[in-house]
């Protein structure tokens, strides 16, 4: 894979440097020994910067991790706040796909999306980090666009394999764009079979059933998850498909 590119703010210090001390010596008439005071520490910052970059970033996720892990996902804003060093010097990209964790966890899909498409043009063709891709998966699922969703699940997938909540997703666009219906039933009963106790996924499958006409089997699945929760605007979907029929 190729690395994604180095940051600009790096590669504006030897610019900046050359020109403060240009405005030093013949702007402000300075001793020469002011372009090694001014300048000696630009070309210092210069060379550490990719280490700060680093030493930053993993900081970042570090922490972040804890967060999450503590139930904390509104303390990433101010953790990537607080995280300069990656901010300016760490490659845009990787800074891009965790601006996109930020915004994921915090309940905004549309900036989530507007990152992770950041990163994702950063790289070459086929050349994203599995990561930037689910990233991007779902903020485009979380705000209703289907098919980009569609799009980076089917990649996520070629790249990692069976996973359940990846599969179930792409299951639920694939059933709400009313497109490849036997697939999406296959994804759905993969999601089921490693999962069984995923209320979503057989909701899903029953939405799947509904857009086919199967009312039967989509009203089974309905009374099975009955008594589910944090699925309620899932099963109002599948009620909906099922008015349609």
């Amino acid at each position: 894979m190729t690395p994604p590119a180095p940051s600009l703010v790096r590669h504006a210090l030897i610019p900046a440097s050359i020109v403060v001390c240009f405005w030093l010596i013949y702007g402000l008439e300075a001793p020469p020994w002011w372009v090694a005071v001014v300048g000696g520490p630009i070309v210092a910052l210069y060379l550490l910067a990719p280490r700060i970059g680093r030493r930053s970033m993993a900081r970042f996720d570090r922490v972040a991790v804890q967060h999450l892990a503590a139930g904390r996902p509104a303390a990433l804003g101010p953790l990537y706040t607080a995280s300069i060093g990656m901010r300016l010097f760490a490659p845009p990209a990787l800074v891009a796909e965790r601006r996109g964790l930020v915004a994921a966890n915090a309940g905004a899909p549309g900036l989530a999306r507007e990152a992770y498409r950041t990163a994702h043009a950063q790289y070459a063709e086929g050349e994203a980090p599995v990561a930037v891709e689910l990233g991007l998966a779902h903020a485009s699922f979380a705000i209703g666009d289907a098919r980009e969703a569609i799009l980076h699940y089917r990649r996520v997938l070629a790249v990692s394999g069976a996973l359940p909540h990846v599969a179930r997703n792409l299951a639920h666009a694939l059933a709400r764009q009313g497109e490849e219906l036997d697939d999406a039933g296959r994804l759905a009963d993969e999601a089921i079979a490693q999962a069984p106790d995923d209320a979503a996924a057989k909701l899903v499958r029953a939405l799947v059933y509904a857009r086919r006409g199967r009312r039967g089997p989509a009203r089974k699945l309905l009374r099975a998850t009955g008594d589910a929760d944090g699925v309620e605007e899932l099963r109002e979907e599948v009620e909906t498909a099922l008015e349609e029929v």
